[in-house]
Order: C-alpha cells, then sequence, then structure tokens
C-alpha cells in the first residue's frame, strides 16, 4: 500500500517544548521520554544544537553506514519523530571542521557529549505517522488532522 500523500497544506499553531541535555545522555531516548511524560505523539525537531559523541549515520541511497565514535558538533538534526517511528537527518563536524551527514538510525546511541539544546515542536492540530509507500520503498510521512 502506499503512504497517503497530503495535496494540502494543513495550517496548525505549535507548541514547543525546550530540552536540554547533559553529557551521556542518549538524544532519541531524551526526546521519546519527554513525548510519553508530555503525552505527545509526534514532534518535529525545530532547532538543535550541541555536540555528541556516539551515532550511527547511514548514508544516502545506499544501506552503507558511518558511526561517529568521536566528539562531533551537531551543524543540523532535523527531522519528524511520532509514537512508532522517526526520520531525522544530521550533519555533524569533528575537530578539524570535517561535516558528515546522513540519516540517523533509531535503536543506536546518539549520545550527548557535552550539551544539547534541542527545541521539539507539537502540531497542536495534526498528528505524524508512517506508511509504506510502494514508490520509495519506505515508510514516509503522513499528516493527519486530529479529530
Amino acid at each position: 500500500m502506499s503512504a497517503t500523500v497530503n495535496t494540502q497544506p494543513i495550517s496548525t499553531s505549535i507548541r514547543v517544548y525546550p530540552l536540554r541535555l547533559s553529557p551521556n545522555k542518549d538524544v532519541l531516548t531524551s526526546i521519546r521520554s519527554l513525548m510519553n511524560d508530555a503525552g505527545l505523539r509526534s514532534v518535529f525537531i525545530m532547532t538543535c544544537v550541541g555536540s555528541v559523541k556516539a551515532i550511527l549515520l547511514r548514508m544516502a541511497n545506499t544501506t552503507d553506514t558511518v558511526e561517529l565514535k568521536q566528539p562531533h558538533e551537531i551543524v543540523s538534526l532535523v527531522g519528524t519523530i511520532d509514537r512508532d517511528a522517526q526520520h531525522i537527518h544530521g550533519s555533524f563536524s569533528d575537530g578539524k571542521g570535517n561535516v558528515i551527514g546522513g540519516h540517523v538510525l533509531d535503536g543506536h546511541p546518539m549520545t550527548v557529549y557535552t550539551t544539547v539544546e534541542i527545541m521539539l515542536a507539537e502540531c497542536e492540530d495534526v498528528t505524524f505517522s508512517r506508511e509504506m509507500d510502494e514508490e520509495s520503498g519506505y515508510p514516509e510521512l503522513v499528516i493527519k488532522k486530529n479529530a
């Protein structure tokens, strides 16, 4: 079955959840904990700065992965997270300024090095989920207006 494609934009208000994570916390586990504690069904990452010391990335158009095991600054971290799945991309720079980016893999540590300051937002009038899309071959974003 193909994912439902939203052809009409849906206007919605947002509620923002600022979060600061200390060293050795797991970013994705912390996001999911906040979602559970606040009763959130889905969120998106508005902005994120800080550093991580462990992360696993999948590269574009391949199953190849790169594991970062040294401190990296977060250059960009964006995506959507619902109760069952996530779709997050990130860019990270090493101590020499070399940047690598890719798809952040769920189920693997994304460990804070010094700090992570992240602004999560909930769309108050819609919920995100994922459905398999035959055309792309991946579970893709579905946006549904709340009842």
